[in-house]
Formats: structure tokens, C-alpha cells, sequence
């Protein structure tokens, strides 16, 4: 699906374990890349990877990350061999410092979990070149949409821009619902309704300022990392982006597995 441009996409990838369970955000993703196999690259906003300033890898090769503990060994044997592109990593790197945001580049860092789990069910044949770009340390809500907005023009280019994170992801509170078998819990559904509303309406104000407009915002997000992927996402769609729901479910009780397309 490549036409005069493509819209940016957030997704959330939940547990490791998403890429071997049957369950609806699984059969979700695997579907979601037929909609864009015509693409001629992915830049990948992962929650998992931060650093001090923007980082993009640019190895040929990039390794496949297990950055995660006490999961099944099956989990540690899966390796996804997709392809990198410098050129892409220096392009983004361009982009980024032309509007004045300092990027770096790290040729020897691989693909984490966030990047590799949906990847994998999107494009099992890992032949489509991947190029991750980090979440900056700060967790502000405004710099990492200002950071979308950088990436505008890749939708021109057929790169698709894909946000991965998680729409409500309670890791940190203790009294969060989460686990086989847990059910979700009605804070969860409130904060996700009000995602979701302000999400489709381009309420960027709003999904800038969550932590003090949403319902619920510190169960939701008590470390954020996982919600600044979908401001990149909705600044990278450009002026006067909204979005449109691809995907609804629940995992593992209050693990908010929403999905969602920006376009102009």
C-alpha cells in the first residue's frame, strides 16, 4: 500500500510473549502488514530503546535484542534478521538536525523487543530494511512530538513510520491488574476511552498534556515511555493529523493493546 504518502503508525506490543500467543492484538499485527508490504522501509520508535539525545542504528545486519528476563526459552531462541540501512539512518539523522533536534548515530546497536516482536508479525520474512530511531531520556511529552513532526516527509518516501509502545501500560503500579487470567479493570477502560476520543478528534493539546487532562494518567503511564511513541507518531503525521482506530483489545487485564493510523 504506497501511495502520495503513507499515514504513521502506533502500535502496542505488549509482553514479549505477544509473538507467540493467539491472542486478538497478535492476530491483529499479523494481518496489519499486508496493508503496507509495498513499503520500502520501517523507521521504528520503540519504547524500549532511550537515550540522552536521538540515536539511530545504523548497522547492516542488527542484531536481535532479548531485552527481557524470565520468560519462556523459546522467546531467547527467536532472532529476526531484517535488514538495516545506513542510508536511512543517515537520512533521518539529516532530518532530525535540519530542524535544529541533535541526532547521533550507533552502528553496532540491534533491534529490542519493541521493535522486533511486531515487526516479526508484520513482516515474517524479515525483508523489509529496518532502521530504529531512541525515545529521548527526558519523557516529555512535547519534545517527542516535536520529534515526530522532523520525520514529516518520510511518509513521501514510502518509509513507513511505525510507533511502538503501549496505549495503557500499568508496569510500575503495583496495583495494576495484570497477569493470565486478569480481568480489566474500569480505570483502565476510562483512561483508554479518553485516548482513543482525543486520539481520533487530533486533540493534540490534549494528548500533549495527558498527565494533567486524562483520567487515570499515572495508572496508565507510571513510567511513560510507552505513551511517548504515540506522540511521535501523531507529530510525524503533520499539521492537522488525526487518527483513526486500527486495532482494540485487552492482554493480561489492564495491558491496553490499541492501534492506531495518523494522517492529515
Amino acid at each position: 500500500m504506497i501511495t502520495d504518502h503513507l499515514p504513521t503508525v502506533f502500535v502496542s506490543h505488549g509482553a514479549p510473549t505477544l509473538t507467540l500467543e493467539d491472542v486478538p492484538a497478535r492476530r491483529f499485527l499479523v494481518g496489519l502488514g499486508s496493508r503496507f508490504r509495498s513499503v520500502k522501509a520501517v523507521l521504528c520508535i520503540s519504547a524500549h530503546w532511550n537515550t540522552r539525545k536521538p540515536t539511530v542504528n545504523a548497522g547492516k545486519t542488527p542484531e536481535t535484542i532479548h531485552d527481557f528476563y524470565g520468560f519462556p526459552d523459546e522467546l531467547y531462541r527467536i532472532h529476526y534478521p531484517a535488514p538495516g540501512s545506513p542510508d536511512l539512518a543517515s537520512h533521518v539523522q539529516q532530518l532530525l538536525k535540519d530542524t535544529g533536534i541533535p541526532c547521533e548515530i550507533d552502528t553496532s546497536r540491534g533491534l529490542d523487543h519493541g521493535a522486533w516482536v511486531p515487526l516479526r508479525l508484520m513482516y515474517p520474512g524479515a525483508d523489509i530494511p529496518v532502521v530504529q530511531l531512541s525515545i529521548h531520556q527526558s519523557l516529555d511529552p512535547d519534545y517527542h512530538f516535536t520529534l515526530g513532526k522532523a520525520l514529516t516527509t518520510l511518509r513521501e518516501e514510502g518509509v513507513l513510520v511505525l510507533c511502538s509502545g503501549g496505549a495503557v501500560h500499568p508496569l510500575g503500579d503495583p496495583t495494576a491488574s495484570i497477569g493470565p487470567g486478569a480481568i480489566t479493570e474500569n480505570w483502565a477502560v476510562e483512561f483508554n476511552d479518553w485516548l482513543t476520543t482525543a486520539v481520533t478528534g487530533g486533540d493534540v493539546q490534549s494528548l500533549v498534556n495527558y498527565r494533567h487532562l486524562a483520567p487515570h494518567a499515572e495508572r496508565a503511564h507510571p513510567y511513560p515511555d510507552h505513551y511517548m511513541p504515540l506522540l511521535t507518531a501523531l507529530g510525524a503525521a503533520g499539521a492537522g493529523g488525526r487518527g483513526s482506530v486500527l486495532h482494540h483489545s485487552w492482554d493480561l487485564g489492564d495491558l491496553g493493546m490499541d492501534a492506531y493510523a495518523f494522517d492529515t
